[in-house]
């Protein structure tokens, strides 16, 4: 029975390679194994059609990096099934806001707001990064969020770092997100600077628990910075992911399940066999007589 659903995938691969337009045929549930480029090509087509509406655009580069992480993090099993990825830019001004929500189901953002870093990390731009505790500064990397919990800041959510020697040590550092009235337009325009924190993605009060309730409990975040060390190094950056058959597709392009391929392979890779002239045979004399 194994022997057969594997000879069935090898089937489907073949199909879809060499008989039918990839673009057409979709196995449905098959996991394959992919490249670079058609992880990125992939990853365009869903920040195409992801829908900013009337937010700030985030960087299709750090989407792409933000989400080739994500696919692995779920792939190695660390993220629940909401489909749902954080991204902070620590590369853009604490004054605009630089953290997204997006569902990537949906494909639509849920949230774009402004988010502080750590004191530590610099002025006005994240320009230090430290995985040290009392540091006070803020962790690049990807996590995976945790459980909440009501603190001194209030609501608030655990994060687990999953880049080892760059942000795993933020459980234990009380990293957390969690609101402050720091993290505010108002503040801004007092301190030609949004607030910082000892370390925390802080949010503004009145989208803390919003956010919050929306990637709590298993869900990807990004924090974002161009260091190139890290960029290099980071093992959520540096795999190329699997990626299910049916989602390195367009939904709006016409496709046709493999299951239903059978007649187009018939089809297509059979030639129809040319129509041979029929022999006349000579009629006996008798038969035109009584």
């Amino acid at each position: 029975m194994i022997q057969t659903k594997n000879w069935v995938k090898a089937f489907i691969l073949f199909l879809s390679v060499h008989i039918i337009p990839v673009s057409n045929v979709i196995a449905e549930g098959l996991v394959i194994p992919t490249s670079t480029k058609m992880v990125e090509d992939n990853a365009t087509r869903i920040y195409q059609e992801i829908n900013f509406g009337s937010f700030r655009k985030l960087s299709k580069e750090v989407f792409l990096k933000g989400y080739q992480g994500y696919l692995n993090l779920k792939q190695s099993g660390q993220l629940n099934d909401h489909d749902v990825l954080t991204i902070c830019d620590f590369s853009l001004s604490s004054n605009v806001p630089r953290l997204w929500v997006i569902d990537l189901k949906k494909k639509k953002v849920l949230f774009n707001s402004l988010v502080a870093h750590g004191q530590g990390s610099g002025e006005e731009f994240a320009t230090n990064f430290s995985n040290v505790e009392n540091s006070h500064q803020s962790s690049m990397g990807f996590y995976v969020t945790d459980n909440t919990y009501y603190g001194d800041k209030g609501y608030s959510l655990k994060l687990q770092g999953k880049d080892v020697g760059y942000n795993d040590q933020a459980f234990s550092r009380a990293v957390v997100i969690h609101g402050a009235d720091y993290v505010s337009y108002d503040f801004i325009k007092g301190n030609q600077r949004l607030g910082r924190s000892w370390g925390c993605p802080a949010l503004p009060v009145e989208l803390t628990r919003p956010i919050i309730d929306n990637i709590k409990g298993g869900t990807a975040l990004f924090i974002y910075t161009s260091n190139r060390k890290y960029l290099a190094s980071s093992k959520w950056l540096n795999k190329s992911p699997k990626v299910k058959m049916e989602d390195m597709f367009n939904p709006n392009e016409p496709r046709m399940l493999a299951e239903n391929a059978q007649e187009t392979r018939d089809t297509v890779a059979k030639p129809v066999a040319p129509k041979l002239p029929v022999e006349k045979k000579p009629v006996p004399a008798e038969m035109y007589f009584n």
